[in-house]
């Protein structure tokens, strides 16, 4: 997979799902949507981050970055 990592943002309106080449290009992603979400700029109300198991051929839970 050429973009195995991703950033799920929980919306009202509901999930937004970005893949990304890297793990750093996935967090600066979850780092810019912090700072929205902090401004009172963002709706999301939930981050999780995923990355590809290749072994398995799925993605897998990696982290849940917001909250906290």
């Amino acid at each position: 997979k050429s973009k195995p990592w991703a950033v799920i943002l929980a919306t009202p309106g509901g999930p937004i799902r970005t893949e990304h080449r890297s793990q750093p290009e996935a967090y600066r992603k979850v780092q810019a949507e912090r700072k929205l979400i902090e401004s009172g700029a963002s709706r999301v109300t939930r981050i999780r981050v995923e990355q590809w198991e290749p072994d398995a051929a799925r993605w897998v839970n990696y982290e849940t970055a917001y909250p906290d």
